[in-house]
């Protein structure tokens, strides 16, 4: 996973190829140490494989409130356990947001973004996430 500052001052944390539930909950957690330095922080996730993929995705919509992370986008039907979870979880109000595909979730970010705002895109066992990482940075 590497960080980058975009043209807008946004941090983007590319974990867009992890989809492995202990490197997402890794990733996580460098989100939440951003966070602690007093920045606004997102986390963008869909859907996992695997047997378990319901209960991890579960135990990282709990977490990602545990853990105090400012906006949870989930992205696609499947991943909507992840805001699920984060809304039964905490006392969030609109902090957690299912969105359809990555277009919307693309719309979200860049309603979010700006100076300062750490983002954390990580992969899925959907396709698209690469892609969605590409249009923050400007390259498509």
């Amino acid at each position: 996973m590497f960080s980058e500052t975009l043209h807008d001052g946004t941090i983007l944390l590319d974990g867009s190829t992890l989809t492995e539930f202990a490197d997402i909950r890794d990733a996580q957690s460098d989100l939440a140490e951003w966070r602690l330095r007093g920045h606004a922080t997102i986390h963008v996730a869909g859907p996992l494989s695997g047997e378990s993929a319901r209960d991890e995705l579960d135990a990282l919509g709990r977490r990602t409130v545990r853990l105090n992370i400012g906006t949870l986008i989930a992205v696609g039907q499947e991943a909507r356990i992840l805001h699920l979870a984060a809304e039964h979880e905490g006392s969030w109000d609109g902090e957690s947001l299912p969105v359809a595909d990555i277009d919307s979730a693309y719309d979200e970010v860049s309603r979010l973004r700006g100076d300062g705002v750490v983002v954390l895109v990580t992969g899925s066992s959907e396709p698209g996430f690469g892609e969605l990482v590409s249009r923050l940075k400007g390259a498509a």
